[in-house]
C-alpha cells in the first residue's frame, strides 16, 4: 500500500535549474462532495471518438491539473479511502479509472481510453499506480489535465477522500515553498510569517503553483498571498500574489510569506514557485 503519510504531508524543497524527474501530492478537482457516491455505472459511457479538448475532464468525475508541474508524466498513484455504514469487514471492491488517448503527432491522435483497477476492500483503503506507455502519458500534457473517476461496487460504500501523487519531468525551477494557512495565517491568534532567503538584487517571479488552503469551516478559498520585502532602494514593500498572475521582486536578500486571517479555522497549504527570472 502507498504510504498515506506521504500522500498527507507538507513539503518544503527545492528544485535544480535544470529539468528532473519530481514527485507531487497534487489535490483533485472532484465533482461532488465526500463522501462520494460513485459507482462502477459512473465509470462508463466515455465516448471514444469525442476529441475535443478537455472532453475527458469533462466526462470524467474528478481530475487533477497537471499544467503547471510537468513537463511530461511517467506515474500517476491514487489512493482511495472508502466508508462502510454497515457492521464487519467492508463489502465490494473500489476502484479508479482513468482516461486518456495515445497521441501519435502534434496534429494526429488516437480514440479516447480508459486504464481501469479495482480491488477488494479487506483494507479501508485502495491503492493503485498507473505507469502509461509515452505515448498515453502525452495526452495528459496536453489536455493539462488527468481525468479520472473513482468508484465503489457496493452503494453501502463511499469514498471518504481521494489522494494523488504524479511523478514525471518537472517544468518547475527554482525554489517549491509550502506556505500553511494555520501556521503562517496572521490575525488572532499566533500566525507567524514563513521566510525565505534569496540573492539579492536579482529579479525572482513568486507565483502559486498548487492551492488548497480554506480560511473557514465551510471551505471558502483564501485567494492570495502575501509577500513582503525590503527592495533595491530600501523601502518596504508588501504584494499580493493570487491563483491567475505571478509578482516580480527585487529584494535586498529575503522574501516574507503569510496569510492575512484566522489561524484557528484556516486549513490547507499552498505551493509557491520562486525563482531567478531574466528580465532585459
Amino acid at each position: 500500500m502507498l504510504n498515506k503519510a506521504l500522500f498527507t504531508s507538507a513539503f518544503i524543497f527545492s528544485v535544480s535549474a535544470q529539468a528532473s524527474i519530481s514527485t507531487y501530492n497534487l489535490t483533485p478537482v472532484v465533482k461532488s462532495p465526500f463522501p462520494l457516491s460513485y459507482s462502477e455505472t459512473d465509470k462508463n459511457g466515455l465516448d471514444d471518438a469525442n476529441k475535443k479538448l478537455g472532453y475527458l475532464s469533462e466526462f470524467s468525475k474528478a481530475y487533477v491539473d497537471v499544467s503547471k508541474h510537468f513537463d511530461t508524466v511517467e506515474s500517476v498513484c491514487f489512493e482511495v479511502d472508502t466508508e462502510y455504514s454497515g457492521a464487519g469487514s467492508t463489502p465490494g471492491m473500489a476502484g479508479v479509472s482513468m482516461y486518456k488517448y495515445f497521441v501519435y503527432s502534434e496534429t494526429f491522435r488516437g480514440d479516447n481510453r480508459a486504464s481501469t483497477s479495482s480491488g477488494s476492500l479487506a483494507r479501508p483503503t485502495f491503492s493503485k499506480c498507473f505507469t502509461e506507455s509515452e505515448g498515453f502519458a502525452k495526452s495528459f500534457i496536453r489536455e493539462g489535465k488527468i481525468a479520472f473517476t473513482p468508484f465503489t461496487t457496493d452503494p453501502r460504500v463511499t469514498i471518504s477522500d481521494v489522494r494523488i501523487q504524479v511523478s514525471g519531468l518537472s517544468k518547475i525551477k527554482g525554489d517549491l515553498v509550502t506556505l500553511n494557512a494555520q501556521l503562517n495565517a496572521l490575525g488572532a491568534h499566533t500566525g507567524e510569517i514563513l521566510t525565505h532567503a534569496v540573492e539579492p538584487n536579482v529579479t525572482y517571479s513568486v507565483s502559486i503553483i498548487e492551492n488548497n488552503m480554506t480560511y473557514n469551516d465551510k471551505g471558502d478559498k483564501y485567494r492570495s498571498v502575501g509577500v513582503s520585502y525590503i527592495n533595491n532602494q530600501g523601502e518596504k514593500e508588501i504584494k499580493s500574489v493570487n491563483d491567475f498572475s505571478s509578482e516580480y521582486i527585487e529584494t535586498q536578500g529575503e522574501i516574507e510569506l503569510f496569510l492575512i486571517g484566522n489561524d484557528a479555522t484556516s486549513k490547507g497549504d499552498v505551493s509557491i514557485n520562486i525563482k531567478k527570472v531574466n528580465i532585459d
